[in-house]
């Protein structure tokens, strides 16, 4: 790792500001046309964010997907062998893993996430959605963050895995005080961390509970998937299926969620995009992606460099902390027109939202479906959206994700 650095206010690019929070757009487009590699020292990384340098990172042989190695060598050494048990459970993690491990477990998850198995989900989403909406429906309005965005994911990724709803709020604080764990900066680490791990092993325990009992009798369900592919040869530890089932936890609601809020934020914002949606329901996939595009849920994916290399003539040194700004790519306008222009009808699909090569986000199909049914239950039930507060949307204070705090919206 680089040596910690004294950021200084007369530095070139603040990646910390509470503008940059609220708007990162202007820097970040500023980092691509001068900058596009960047040591930043205030997050003791670099910073990548033309488009076709962040694929060429992120399915690089020389860059690793571990960002726990990373991380922890960012703590004081005396602190490291504290966070033991919480940097062993997310380790294990797919996104986390190199080939060949990384093979193991993505063939389990793929395994338990093929489209025929979630399109098999859409009656239980639809079920969802529908009631959530109805409830908001009979107020005039929600709270979208609170009534909707938040409540969805984490009831449809409970069922798959195989939680019963009673223990959704510890899915919650479980993803959440990972994100942000992994969202804060180097001075922040230490606290987070502590609390992270502690919400982690208590789900872990939980977790570990439900394995036994899903030995003595098997459902439909993740875990019990998992135990069957271990019977059928598989060499799985119960670690290694409580980490996969926190993966999925984490994965399958933080992203999802994002998603939601911010593009009931953006079909809010643009009426007339909205309207264009409620007319062409043909233009949903296209929406989806499109949201992903232009407030794109995870900002950033974190890499280690395996040894030192050269990019765009920087070199970066072995160990080093990588962040590849899939938010930064994903407005390059080497890539997409006038890119930042909110459009449904224009082609998105180049956006890398959900990340890119072997990491390529299994859930994706998942949260496409789940924003689809969202966002066609609003567009079929409601006429338009109107945003209660004039002044900008409040953000989260969190490096690696772009979520809204709360989204008061009302009906038409």
């Amino acid at each position: 790792m680089l040596p910690l650095k004294r950021w200084s206010p007369d530095d070139e690019y603040d990646l910390l500001s509470p503008s940059f929070r609220q708007d990162p757009y202007p820097v970040l487009h500023r980092l691509r046309a001068e900058e596009p590699v960047h040591f930043s020292e205030q997050l003791q990384a670099w910073v990548v964010t033309r488009h076709d340098d962040v694929l060429t990172g992120l399915a690089h042989s020389s860059i690793s997907a571990d960002r726990i190695s990373p991380r922890l060598l960012q703590f004081p050494e005396h602190h490291r062998p504290k966070f033991r048990p919480l940097t062993r459970l997310l380790s294990m993690w797919a996104l986390m893993l190199d080939r060949p491990d990384h093979n193991r477990f993505r063939t389990l998850i793929t395994k338990a996430m093929t489209r025929p198995i979630i399109m098999g989900f859409r009656p239980m989403i639809e079920r969802i959605a529908s009631e959530l909406v109805d409830e908001a429906i009979a107020r005039g309005g929600m709270e979208a963050m609170a009534d909707l965005a938040l409540p969805l994911p984490l009831y449809v990724i409970a069922e798959i895995i195989g939680v019963p709803r009673e223990s959704i709020g510890l899915l919650k604080r479980c993803a959440l005080d990972i994100v942000n764990f992994f969202g804060t900066p180097p001075a922040t680490y230490l606290p987070t961390a502590d609390v992270a791990m502690r919400t982690v092993l208590e789900t872990a325990d939980h977790l570990r509970d439900l394995i036994r009992e899903r030995e003595r009798e098997p459902r439909p369900d993740l875990i019990s998937g998992l135990l069957a592919a271990r019977e059928a040869g598989e060499a799985l530890e119960d670690d290694e299926i409580i980490a996969t089932c926190i993966l999925m936890v984490f994965a399958g609601f933080e992203t999802t969620c994002n998603l939601l809020g911010n593009g009931i934020l953006l079909l809010a914002k643009h009426p007339e995009q909205f309207a264009l949606l409620r007319s062409r329901p043909s233009l949903m996939r296209g929406a989806v992606d499109e949201i992903l595009r232009y407030e794109t849920p995870v900002q950033r994916l974190s890499r280690m460099a395996l040894g030192d290399l050269v990019l765009r003539g920087r070199t970066i040194r072995r160990n080093d902390l990588i962040f590849f700004m899939s938010s930064a790519a994903n407005r390059d306008p080497a890539i997409f027109s006038d890119p930042d222009r909110f459009d449904i009808t224009r082609d998105s699909t180049q956006h890398i939202a959900f990340g890119h090569w072997i990491h390529t986000c299994p859930g994706s199909t998942l949260a496409h479906l789940e924003a689809s049914i969202v966002f066609g239950e609003l567009c079929r039930r409601v006429s338009g959206l109107r945003l209660e507060s004039e002044g900008p949307p409040q953000w989260q204070q969190n490096l690696s994700v772009r979520s809204l705090q709360s989204l008061q919206v009302r009906f038409r």
